[in-house]
């Protein structure tokens, strides 16, 4: 039943929807959703998250800085640098691993379908056990469009070498997304999705975004594993996009 519930809410959400918000790792999307989207050339968005995750061992506030620059056509570069100030769970530092990602637009086809190369390199800054540590990642993501509805899927296949990959043993690990957006007024987006891995539990997130502004837009939601609704995380942010860069 929760999947299938899940199943549901991804669906009326996935209308045909561009993003203004910064998605997983710095790149175009939105929290916890990916999608194909390119930032257009010269434009900066710069964007902050509030989140609020609660676990078994304790709360976790977290307060990620992204950026995303278009930095050719068809081409652009994100950075993201989670802050932690307050870790309840691990007692760790407060500052997480810090990526680097880049989004190269392979093609995009009449009808608003597109696929979109992605690459990262994840620097192994924040706590063992509660973050990932280092990672280099390739992956694809791609969206349609099905009448009034978007859906976007991604895949990633990633080297985990741990806190030190020079001694660690190196792991490969699989990423996988799929979820959709819809454009409820002309500035008022929902959005949902699945995201999980070849070495962890599913987790199902769903948000709001609110085009506060021409440059300005502020999106909130949750996240939660599906298997007894584990790690809760509610979140607020907000983003800004600026031209001549």
């Amino acid at each position: 039943m929760k999947y299938t519930l899940a199943l549901l809410a991804v669906a009326a959400a996935a209308a045909f929807s561009a993003s203004w918000s910064i998605g997983p790792d710095g790149l175009s999307g939105w929290p916890g959703l990916p999608c194909s989207d390119i930032l257009e050339k010269g434009l900066l968005r710069a964007g902050m998250e509030i989140q609020f995750v609660s676990t078994d061992d304790g709360t976790i506030l977290r307060t990620p800085l992204k950026a995303l620059w278009g930095a050719e056509n068809n081409i652009e570069a994100g950075i993201e640098i989670p802050v932690i100030p307050v870790d309840n769970a691990y007692n760790g530092s407060a500052v997480g691993d810090i990526t680097l990602s880049g989004g190269w637009l392979y093609e995009r086809a009449r009808g608003g379908t597109a696929l979109k190369f992605t690459g990262r390199l994840t620097v192994p800054s924040g706590e063992e056990n509660r973050d990932r540590g280092s990672e280099l990642a390739f992956g694809a993501v791609t969206s349609s469009t099905f009448l009034d509805f978007r859906l976007s899927m991604s895949a990633e296949y990633a080297l985990n070498g741990g806190r030190n990959p020079f001694d660690d043993t190196v792991v490969d690990v699989m990423y996988f997304n799929a979820g959709g957006s819809s454009f409820i007024t002309p500035d008022f987006l929902l959005y949902a999705a699945m995201n999980g891995t070849t070495s962890s539990k599913l987790v199902f997130g769903c948000g709001a975004e609110y085009l506060f502004t021409d440059e300005i837009s502020l999106d909130g939601g949750i996240r939660t594993g599906i298997d007894n609704f584990e790690n809760v995380e509610l979140y607020v942010g907000a983003n800004w996009t600026g031209q001549g860069f």
